[in-house]
């Protein structure tokens, strides 16, 4: 029963939070994954460049720009790190020999952003801004080292805005003043991708619309290879040194993730408050990046993208939160995927803060990618899914014309009494039933078998060669089930107790594993069946009511419910009748009568009726036609009281008080007998447990009701029924 939206309750809550558990360690999984990922390849390219790399500097910490510090000096290469918090020291002196060269050597230095000065034996040969910045824009310095036949001393002054960072390589012969890196080449191979893809799919979105999802994806490839590219460039070049490059080159990975936020926030419905908050968030970072104009700003501004981001991040993983609550189709993923960018976002802002910004660039491009790849997978997904649901539709309106030729099915077998005919006519029936519903095949074949000692007695072919009814026995019992299907075939078994009572089998079907010819078949086996208990039993034929009844309680199975939700509504049913001033008779017809309200739901197909994910709008518009369905079935019995009351209950059970129900009936203007079934339906249906909830408590599924009042259920009925619940205690 799916009669409101509203899952916001105790219980609702306390469920989605127990299934969000096992996603969040989803997310830790994918997390560790990348960062495994991420330090293998590291690992890889640290020793790959080792090879050149110029160690065993000594240095020392001085609060005197540009002059040489007294004191002893402290060795750093790969065993003895920088050693780093020195007061307030916010300078650095390096020094080091250098054996005699007959060759023209290349000195390369990466800082963080360190203006600085070189002498090589006391002559300055080198000088970026380090009388004029604070900080510069350029984390690449490099020298040139003419041929020596002397040992030559080289100086190097480094002012300290933010940390001190120093990395030196050797290179033979003259250094340039740009190289290129690999994370440059890479950021730039990814950029031509995203581009690559952006003009594919726009030039097919042109024709196929759902690709601009894709446009989407491949935007945010671009972007992130920008976005490293141009991180990169510092590290290529010390042309570039002007202190504002660094504000325009560290701000456009901050908006990967924010892009990506929103995209994150795109699969959900009413994602606009969050897409607001997170521009918002990007609007005040990039005022806080731009208006840095010293190391302190810089460092403040750095901290504040942080907060944002996460901030932001943490938002869309509440938005996450609900939807799967609300179980949003492929909520579970995008959960995982906001936890897990929440958290590469957290690792980010903090390799950002501590200037690990090669770490840090890294870090947002591979989870980037991650995300993105997730979100193209989603789409391709969705498209398919609304491939299948434009599909769904076509059939699902071809399929209601033909509920009524079910019906005329049920009524002509629980009509039939005659046992010695009842294969003949029962072969007969199915055939007229399956040309109603393919006109134009023809060519049907079809027998029928009866169970005996000895085997199968053959009680009617009608053109079938050589039928081999033991093996379609054994596939229905290895299939688990009473009806068998093939793309042109299917067999149907109708058991005598546990055993095999009598086979059916036909033959040159189409499309035989259609949901909606199989939903067809399975409603005509129901028919069948029951009228095989009622001829074969031996207790003589019972009445069409208890017929009836034995079918809803059998959906009731199906659906994965338990037949006490039937008896429920039924005792609920009699009682509030009795209350509201019908005599007993008349109560007593229509509590029999409500066991029946969801008989229609026997001709939806059971991939709906058990689908444990959120249905689509199309799977719910099919779902809903299960009113209309049973009043199809059951008002052919017009002429049976009871029958006549269940119809009139299945059609209108799921009416709205407020008049936005199924039909759209308002008021008064509903049955009273369907809106007291639909306080009753459903009341049991949620202190019950169901395959996509828990069961409530009794006080919350009170509120509930209470709740809506006025806007679900006929408040005079509702008071009374809440307060003939609370006199069970």
């Amino acid at each position: 029963m799916k009669l409101f939206k509203n899952r916001g309750q105790k219980n609702s809550m306390k469920n989605s939070k127990g299934g969000a558990i096992p996603l969040l360690g989803v997310s830790m999984i994918v997390v560790l994954l990348t960062a495994a990922v991420y330090f293998v390849a590291s690992y890889a390219a640290n020793s790959y460049s080792q090879d050149n790399q110029l160690s065993n500097w000594s240095y020392l910490y001085t609060d005197r720009a540009g002059a040489v510090p007294n004191g002893e000096l402290r060795i750093y290469n790969a065993q003895n790190p920088i050693v780093t918090g020195e007061g307030a020291k916010d300078n650095i002196y390096f020094t080091k020999l250098l054996e005699p060269s007959d060759t023209k050597t290349g000195i390369i230095l990466i800082t963080d952003y360190s203006p600085m000065k070189i002498r090589v034996n006391s002559k300055e040969i080198y000088n970026n801004q380090f009388d004029k910045e604070e900080y510069v824009g350029n984390c690449y310095n490099a020298i040139t080292l003419e041929p020596s036949t002397h040992e030559r001393q080289i100086e190097v002054f480094m002012k300290l805005p933010f940390s001190a960072r120093f990395e030196t390589y050797m290179d033979n012969g003259a250094a340039s003043p740009m190289t290129v890196n690999r994370g440059f080449v890479l950021g730039c191979i990814i950029a031509g991708i995203g581009i690559t893809a952006l003009l594919v799919f726009g030039v097919m979105s042109l024709v196929r619309r759902r690709l601009f999802q894709s446009l989407a994806v491949a935007a945010v490839v671009a972007c992130t290879g920008a976005a490293l590219a141009l991180h990169m460039l510092p590290e290529m070049t010390f042309m570039l040194n002007s202190p504002w490059w660094l504000r325009f080159t560290e701000y456009p990975v901050h908006m990967v993730f924010l892009i990506t936020s929103v995209l994150l926030n795109r699969m959900f419905k009413n994602h606009r408050k969050t897409v607001v908050a997170i521009l918002f968030a990007a609007i005040l970072s990039a005022a806080a990046v731009m208006l840095s104009f010293s190391p302190l700003l810089v460092k403040i501004s750095s901290v504040a993208m942080s907060v944002l981001t996460l901030a932001a991040m943490l938002y869309t993983v509440q938005v996450a939160l609900m939807q799967l609550e609300h179980r949003t189709q492929y909520a579970a993923a995008v959960f995982v995927m906001c936890v897990y960018y929440t958290v590469m976002a957290l690792i980010a802002a903090i390799l950002l803060i501590s200037r690990q910004r090669v770490l840090y660039i890294y870090n947002v491009t591979v989870s980037t990618f991650v995300v993105a790849g997730v979100l193209e997978f989603i789409y391709i997904q969705e498209h398919s899914f609304e491939k299948k649901n434009r599909e769904l539709s076509v059939q699902s309106g071809k399929f209601e014309s033909y509920v009524q030729y079910i019906s005329e099915f049920l009524r002509n077998m629980f009509d039939f009494t005659d046992a010695e005919s009842f294969y003949e006519t029962a072969i007969g029936e199915i055939n007229s039933l399956l040309l109603k519903y393919q006109p134009d095949n023809t060519s049907i074949v079809s027998c029928a078998a009866v169970r005996t000692d000895g085997g199968f007695e053959e009680k009617v072919n009608r053109g079938v060669t050589g039928c081999n009814y033991a093996l379609i026995e054994e596939n229905c019992g290895r299939s688990g089930k009473n009806c068998f299907f093939a793309e042109t075939f299917f067999d149907c078994i109708v058991k005598d107790g546990d055993e095999t009572g009598a086979v059916f089998h036909f033959e040159n079907i189409r499309g035989g594993l259609d949901v909606f010819f199989m939903s067809m078949i399975e409603t005509a086996y129901c028919g069948l069946e029951t009228t095989y208990d009622n001829i074969f039993a031996g207790d003589g034929f019972r009445d069409i009511n208890i017929i009836f009844e034995e079918l809803a309680e059998n959906t009731e199975l199906d659906n994965g419910c338990s037949v006490d939700h039937l008896r429920h509504i039924c005792d609920y049913t009699r009682e509030l009748c009795l209350r509201s001033g019908m005599d007993a008779e008349k109560a007593e017809q229509i509590a029999v009568a409500s066991k029946l309200h969801d008989l229609g739901k026997i001709a939806i197909p059971k991939y709906i009726i058990h689908k444990q994910a959120r249905l689509t709008e199309e799977e719910r518009t099919i779902i809903n036609s299960h009113t209309e369905f049973g009043y199809t079935i059951l008002s052919t019995y017009a002429d049976d009281p009871v029958l006549e009351i269940s119809a009139t209950i299945a059609r209108y059970h799921h009416e709205r008080y407020d008049g936005t129900g199924v039909n759209g009936l308002k008021g008064e203007n509903i049955p009273i007998e369907a809106r007291i079934v639909t306080v009753c339906d459903v009341y049991d249906a949620l202190v019950s447990e169901r395959t996509y909830k828990k069961a409530w408590s009794r006080e919350d599924a009170l509120n509930f009701l209470r709740d809506n009042e006025g806007k679900l259920f006929d408040p005079v009925i509702c008071e009374e029924f809440i307060k003939y619940i609370q006199e069970q205690d």
